[in-house]
């Protein structure tokens, strides 16, 4: 039988261990998991770049883009154009709701700062 440590004069066993947390990783887990993560992220961001510069250099991958590109734009335009409006007409919406909301704030504001100023005559004339 394995002890893995003595916690408040209790002797833990492995077997015990494991039941009490058997989905949580050991270190060496999490760090063998770091480890290839980090080696996994190098690998894709050194390979991805060389082969989107040489893409990119080479100028019928280019041309072919912008084709493709061109293509879609114009396979989707009516989509396109009614949701630029679409988000046109929210944003306008929404500047035009927080124009109204401050001047609410202000009202409040002055109301609050009459109020105030009515409180302190009063407390000046006593």
């Amino acid at each position: 039988m394995t002890y893995l440590a003595e916690e408040a004069g209790s002797v833990i066993t492995k077997q015990a261990a494991e039941e009490k947390s058997p989905h949580l990783p050991s270190k060496v887990d999490t760090i063998a998991i770091g480890v290839v993560t980090g080696v996994a992220a190098t690998v894709i961001v050194q390979t991805g770049g060389g082969i989107i510069r040489t893409l990119a250099k080479n100028p019928l991958v280019t041309f072919g883009a912008g084709v493709i590109a061109g293509y879609l734009t114009y396979k989707y335009r009516k989509e396109i154009i009614a949701l630029s409006n679409h988000s046109a007409d929210h944003g306008k919406d929404f500047v035009s709701r927080q124009k109204q909301d401050f001047k609410n704030i202000l009202a409040a504001r002055q109301q609050d700062s009459k109020a105030l100023t009515i409180v302190l005559s009063a407390d000046q004339e006593k």
